[in-house]
């Protein structure tokens, strides 16, 4: 279960605006010195997670698009994309734009759920390659919602991934209590104009960043085995010891602090 929660949201009493003169670049490189210096472990990991891809996208030989590859040519451009938007969010996450990274995790979300549904069901394909139809087309079902009842595999799809993960990412995406809340600084009640390091939410960022991150693994192993079943089992075992210790990270991140995120001490 998904850590999640970031903290009890209070009603906004006071705002001021921070009277500190750095600019932003040195902002920036403070916040990214003091995440460097408190989650080194987080940071390596983070690495480790975006190599996993890197090593894919290099066994992968010049793709050609036929007429009957249109899932594999899918789940590359979904792959690619989702990449972007990991690789974003950790530049984002590092120098202390938490919010904005949340939004941005959302994408991967969405892309996960698609590249599981386009290779079962026509009309996602149609819609993502083709723009035969819009997502969120109640008849057809391509609301997400939709899309996740669609997507079977061991955990509950539509209970975890998007009840849990989608609708709380969500929650940062659009306007209102929680994505305002993260703009105020808890102690000080300053409005986070600027940057300002928050261990509580570059721990949520993290591990949203990983479970998507892990997630998305399964449609590069996909479209690998599409293109040789030796390139997909090559790539297996290079990212073998990465995907372990992602894994175990998570794992005791269960078993130490179960389904609440309430694990990072106020001024961590």
């Amino acid at each position: 279960m998904a850590c999640r929660n970031t903290r009890r949201v209070e009603p906004i009493q006071e705002v001021t605006m921070s009277e500190e003169a750095l600019n932003l670049a040195q902002l920036e490189a403070k916040v990214k010195q003091t995440t460097a210096r408190k989650r080194q472990k987080e940071i390596y990991l983070i690495r480790d997670l975006l190599n996993i891809y890197t090593k894919g996208f290099n066994l992968v030989t010049p793709f050609q698009r036929t007429e009957d590859n249109d899932v594999p040519y899918a789940w590359l451009l979904l792959i690619a994309r989702s990449f972007h938007s990991m690789r974003s969010a950790a530049l984002l996450m590092l120098s202390g734009y938490y919010g904005s990274a949340l939004t941005l995790l959302r994408t991967v979300t969405e892309d996960w759920l698609v590249g599981k549904d386009c290779e079962h069901y026509q009309p996602t394909l149609d819609t993502l390659l083709y723009e035969k139809h819009r997502f969120g087309n109640r008849e057809l079902k391509l609301r997400y919602i939709d899309i996740a009842e669609r997507v079977k595999v061991k955990d509950d799809v539509k209970d975890i991934v998007y009840e849990d993960d989608y609708r709380f990412q969500s929650k940062f995406t659009h306007a209102g209590r929680l994505s305002l809340a993260v703009m105020q600084d808890p102690k000080t009640h300053e409005l986070r104009v600027t940057p300002s390091y928050d261990g509580l939410l570059f721990y949520t960022c993290c591990e949203l960043l990983i479970r998507n991150g892990l997630k998305m693994n399964e449609l590069m192993y996909k479209f690998l085995k599409s293109c040789s079943d030796e390139t997909a089992g090559t790539w297996s075992k290079m990212v073998e010891p990465e995907v372990k210790g992602l894994g175990d990270w998570l794992r005791t991140l269960q078993q130490k602090y179960g389904g609440k995120n309430t694990y990072v001490e106020e001024g961590d």
